[in-house]
């Protein structure tokens, strides 16, 4: 598949990763760390790279920002309120639900900086 970093098309997440799944949180600001999203009661992994948030620890919720990875795949299903499974080859790393969809021109337009807090469960 073409990576594509869809520069377009931005989800807005709220996510948490679960404790003992990796060594260490992810960098979620890097623009490299790429799992994929499966949607929940769904088998199909959805190529995704997060580009922004907030460092945190295990089994907190936070807010995210991620970028759609491939050109030719159908991410029609990620609408409002989805929610799916983070996934790092079989293994589930955490779980999260599509907040906002947005488009980075649009982000641009209005001066928008990402900033996120912790949200706590």
């Amino acid at each position: 598949m073409q990576t594509n970093h869809n520069p377009d098309i931005k989800l807005i997440c709220t996510v948490k990763f679960f404790r003992g799944k990796r060594k260490e949180f992810p960098d979620l600001n890097s623009g490299k760390y790429c799992p994929h999203f499966i949607i929940k009661d769904d088998v199909r992994y959805l190529g995704i790279c997060f580009i922004d948030g907030q460092e945190a620890d295990f089994d907190t919720w936070i807010k995210c920002c991620v970028s759609l990875l491939y050109k030719d795949m159908n991410y029609s299903e990620l609408v409002l309120g989805t929610k799916f499974n983070i996934m790092e080859g079989p293994n589930v790393v955490g779980e999260g639900v599509v907040d906002d969809i947005v488009s980075k021109k649009w982000l641009n337009d209005i001066g928008f900086s990402v900033t996120f807090q912790v949200v706590h469960s």
